[in-house]
């Protein structure tokens, strides 16, 4: 035990915040804008690292092909999980396990390290259908095999072991509960782009979809949260397009690029962000 509780509070709040980051940066930065969308290149150790922290995410096979088909059909009937069309609770997380059961879902939706143990299972069998999207993806030997639902399994079964078995050894059961919490707060905040950021929120430009900039989402997802700039411009790595968005990813891979692990980036032009803004005359 230790000996000051300031210590023992402190030393679990940097764990559990180091936690989130690390899980908000490495789906973000490898699933989402680096391999889903090709927005920049990372160093392949660096990118393989990442994609290993964020593995409870998904396979990065079925992820990134999922993902490519939801920006083609945003909001309309092929969509896997619009909340426009199919409900709040099924495109925040039943799409995952084939529900629209409200109760079902918020059991889902807080079962925090349970839902990484039973998901280890049952990613890796369920939503392949549009696995062909990330054929690029399928060409790097270890995204192929960790894809895979033996070792996916036993790459979740390990994530939890690793984390929550630390937390429980160095803080106990107290410790073992907080960073449940926590893994149930990184969930809901990923599951909530897909859910509250279809509902919630500005249109600040032109587009057929429903994708909006969600403040508060844009600060606590380190980004993401300007889900309408990303929607319209998707192929961009930043995704804090307009004044006063702040897009902590975006910063990460200035920093990326500044030691020179990270190039081939891609943003839009001033003019093509101008060009799809809806005026107030417009908006009225």
């Amino acid at each position: 035990m230790f000996t000051s509780n300031f210590f023992y509070y402190i030393t679990l709040a940097i764990y559990c915040f180091g936690y989130y980051l690390a899980a908000g940066l490495a789906i973000n930065i490898a699933y989402h804008r680096c391999l889903s969308h090709r927005s920049f290149k990372l160093r392949k150790p660096l990118e393989r690292i990442f994609v290993t922290l964020g593995l409870p995410a998904g396979t990065p096979i079925q992820w990134a092909g999922n993902h490519r088909f939801h920006h083609q059909y945003a909001d309309e009937e092929r969509d896997p999980h619009s909340p426009v069309r199919d409900g709040f609770w099924h495109a925040h997380v039943g799409w995952y396990i084939g529900t629209k059961n409200p109760f079902v879902c918020f059991l889902y939706s807080i079962a925090g390290p349970l839902r990484t143990v039973y998901d280890g299972w049952n990613r890796p069998r369920t939503n392949q259908e549009h696995n062909h999207l990330a054929g690029d993806v399928a060409t790097d030997d270890y995204y192929r095999f960790i894809s895979r639902p033996l070792p996916f399994m036993l790459a979740c079964w390990l994530h939890v072991s690793l984390f929550f078995g630390a937390a429980y050894f160095v803080w106990g059961a107290f410790g073992f509960v907080v960073l449940w919490i926590t893994a149930v707060i990184i969930y809901n905040l990923g599951d909530a782009i897909d859910s509250i950021a279809h509902i919630y929120g500005e249109r600040p430009l032109h587009a057929k979809h429903f994708a909006r900039n969600n403040r508060l989402l844009g600060l606590l997802t380190l980004g993401e949260g300007w889900h309408a700039n990303h929607h319209v411009f998707p192929g961009s790595a930043r995704h804090g397009l307009l004044p006063h968005q702040f897009d902590a990813v975006w910063e990460v891979i200035c920093l990326f690029r500044h030691f020179g692990i990270a190039d081939e980036i891609r943003v839009p032009l001033p003019e093509q962000i101008q060009a799809k803004l809806i005026t107030p005359q417009k908006r009225g």
